[in-house]
C-alpha cells in the first residue's frame, strides 16, 4: 500500500497525472462599450417588475454583448432619494438607463430632458408625462411581457449605436 501510494505521487511529481489541456478554455465574455443600467427600489432585482427587466437585459446582453448593471436605491423611498442614485448610473456614462418602482421612475421623468443622449425606459403602462420627451419610453408588459419588451428595446438600442 505504501509502495503503491510512493509510486502514484512519483508519477504525479514528474508529470504523469492527469493530462491539463496547454491552453484553458477561456470563460471570460467580452463586451462592447454599450452599458444598460437598472435603477431599481429598495428590493433589487428580487420583485417584480425590477426581476422581469434585469432578465430582459440579461437576454439583450446576450444577443448584442451589452454590459448590464443594476443599482438599488437604498434609503427613503422618494422622487428626491432616487435621483441621487440616478445621478450615479448617469456619472457612469450608461447608454441607457431602465428604472423600475414609482421613485425611480419619477427621478427619470424630472431629470431625462437634461440628458439627451441618454435613453431612459421605465416599467410601466405608458405614463401620460413621457408624452413630448424624445429620450424616454415606457416598457409595457401587457402585449409581450415585459421581460420581452426590455429585451427588445436595449437590443434596439445597442444595435442603433
Amino acid at each position: 500500500m505504501v509502495v503503491a501510494a510512493a509510486v502514484a505521487f512519483g508519477l504525479w511529481a514528474l508529470g504523469g497525472g492527469p493530462a491539463v489541456p496547454s491552453s484553458a478554455a477561456v470563460r471570460a465574455r467580452v463586451y462592447g462599450s454599450f452599458q444598460a443600467c437598472l435603477l431599481t427600489g429598495p428590493r433589487g432585482i428580487v420583485g417584480a417588475p425590477a426581476a422581469q427587466a434585469w432578465a430582459g437585459m440579461e437576454d439583450a446582453s446576450l444577443k448584442t454583448r451589452a454590459k448590464v448593471s443594476y443599482l438599488t436605491v437604498s434609503g427613503p423611498a422618494t422622487e428626491a432619494n432616487a435621483m441621487s442614485f440616478l445621478g450615479s448610473l448617469l456619472v457612469r456614462k450608461c447608454d441607457v438607463i431602465i428604472a423600475s418602482g414609482a421613485p425611480e421612475q419619477a427621478a427619470v421623468l424630472a431629470d431625462a430632458s437634461r440628458f439627451p443622449d441618454v435613453r431612459f425606459i421605465v416599467t410601466a403602462h405608458a405614463i401620460p408625462q413621457i408624452v413630448g420627451e424624445p429620450n424616454v419610453a415606457a416598457a409595457s408588459a401587457s402585449r409581450t411581457g415585459l421581460r420581452s419588451a426590455v429585451g427588445a428595446m436595449v437590443t434596439t438600442d445597442v444595435s442603433s449605436n
